[in-house]
This record gives C-alpha cells, structure tokens and sequence, in this order.
C-alpha cells in the first residue's frame, strides 16, 4: 500500500500535465500568452534526511511553445527536461537545499511532495518548500519536522 501511495504522489503531476497539454484551442485568433505565462521558483530543502526516510519533490512545467527545456536546478540548466524530481539521496549528500527555476515564462506548473518517517524509532528530520510566482511568494512552509506520525504531502498547482 505504501508502494502504490508512493507512485501516486510520483505519477500524479506527471499525469495532470498530460491530460492539460493534450486539449487542444480552436481558436487560434486569442493569444493569451502575457496573461497565463509565470516565471516560477521553488526553493526545496530537507536536513537530515538518513537512509530509511522517504523524500520527493517533483516539479513539472509547460511553456508557451511546449519546450523540452523548462528548468534549471541550482544555476544549472536541465537540457530536455520539462520535471525534475528530488529524492532521498538528493538530500543525504552536502547539499541540501535546491533551488529551481523556469528558463522561460511557463503557462502551467504542477507539483507534488510527500516526505515521510517510516519508523517510530527513527529520528525526525526537517523539509522546507517556498514556491515564487513572478517574483511573489505563494506558498513558505519553513521547517517543517517529518516524523513517523506527521507526514509532508502535498501537490500544487500554479
């Protein structure tokens, strides 16, 4: 069971996005290009994070011109890549903290989260999630402590 609520938390954005970007516009006269696009930033972190905890972020985006190349993760771009996702071993290293941003104005953005403790036994760790919209912070939830009995799920749209 935990399995299958782990890949809906995965699949779902990824999901979303599909059946979004699939409807087509008949009228090709309206150009609503200025008033939907949005550059966006996350800032994700998650400290001590230990091998038996479960991390994932997931960001996925769509560009006016559907670009394969959305984002970029700590200055660096993602050639090809419209999701980028974070896990476990992302946050186990030095780095713990990650910044991402879209290369271009991007018409929609979905995310999903979920960090859970599995253990009763296990030592808490803390995530952070702040998510930038044209510049305006939308969602900061700071320090946020996972333990066995409070998880960090969420999914976002923007």
């Amino acid at each position: 069971m935990k399995n299958l609520k782990k890949l809906v938390w995965v699949l779902l954005p990824i999901l979303t996005l599909s059946v979004v970007l699939s409807c087509s516009n008949d009228d090709d006269d309206y150009d609503d290009a200025n008033e939907n696009s949005k550059n966006i930033k996350f800032t994700v972190t998650a400290t001590d994070v230990e091998d038996q905890d479960y991390v994932s972020f997931v960001f996925v985006g769509a560009d006016l011109n559907n670009s394969n190349t959305v984002w970029k993760v700590n200055g660096v771009t993602k050639n090809n890549e419209t999701a980028i996702s974070l896990g476990k071993n992302d946050f186990l290293g030095s780095t713990k903290t990650y910044v991402i941003e879209s290369t271009t104005p991007l018409r929609l953005v979905t995310t999903s989260s979920q960090c859970l403790n599995p253990g009763a036994d296990n030592p808490p760790f803390k995530v952070s999630f702040k998510a930038e919209v044209n510049g305006k912070v939308v969602t900061n939830d700071e320090n946020f402590t996972v333990t066995s009995t409070s998880d960090y799920s969420h999914k976002y749209d923007y």
